[in-house]
C-alpha cells in the first residue's frame, strides 16, 4: 500500500511538471541610457528652465530556437511600456556601442539560441519611468498561453554626450 501511495505521488508531480508551460525565454537583461542636454535652456523672460533626463530602455533576451518571442506587454515598476522586438543577427553584441564600461556587459547567446532587442517607448500620455527600476515583468505569449519573465534589476550603459 505504502509502494502505491508513494508511485501515485511520484506520478502526480511528473504530469504536473509536464503541463505546465516555461517561458521561451533563457536569460534576460535590461539596460538603459540618461542623456542630458550639454546647454541650459531658458524660457522667453530669461528663467532657467531645469534640463530634463532623456532615458532609454531596451532588454536582450536570449530564447530558445530561432521563433520571435511575441511579446505581450512590459511592466517597468507596473508601467505599461510598448515595445519593439528586434533580432539581433550576431551571436555576441555589447549592449550601447564600445562605450566606457559597455564592452563588459557583452552578451553572448548558446550554440541554438537566439538574441532578441526589445526596445522600449514611453507612452504618448505618460513619460519613461525614473532610473534604476526594481522591478521589471516581461509578458508574452508561448503556445496560446501568457507566461511571465522577471528582472530585479537594470544596468546604466555610457552614452555620448548630446548638446
Amino acid at each position: 500500500m505504502k509502494a502505491i501511495f508513494i508511485s501515485m505521488c511520484l506520478m502526480v508531480a511528473a504530469f504536473i511538471c509536464h503541463a505546465q508551460t516555461g517561458c521561451n525565454i533563457k536569460k534576460a537583461t535590461a539596460f538603459y541610457t540618461v542623456s542630458v542636454p550639454g546647454i541650459q535652456m531658458v524660457d522667453e523672460n530669461g528663467n532657467a528652465i531645469p534640463p530634463k533626463a532623456d532615458i532609454a530602455r531596451f532588454i536582450y533576451i536570449e530564447c530558445f530556437g530561432k521563433t520571435k518571442p511575441e511579446i505581450k506587454t512590459v511592466l517597468y515598476n507596473n508601467k505599461n511600456l510598448p515595445a519593439t522586438v528586434t533580432a539581433v543577427k550576431e551571436k555576441t553584441v555589447i549592449p550601447g556601442g564600445d562605450l566606457g564600461n559597455n564592452k563588459d556587459f557583452k552578451i553572448t547567446a548558446n550554440k541554438s539560441n537566439s538574441l532578441w532587442k526589445i526596445e522600449l517607448q514611453p507612452q504618448a500620455d505618460n513619460s519613461m519611468p525614473g532610473q534604476n527600476c526594481k522591478s521589471i515583468i516581461i509578458k508574452m505569449k508561448v503556445k496560446d498561453k501568457t507566461c511571465s519573465f522577471k528582472l530585479s534589476k537594470e544596468t546604466e550603459l555610457m552614452t555620448l554626450q548630446r548638446y
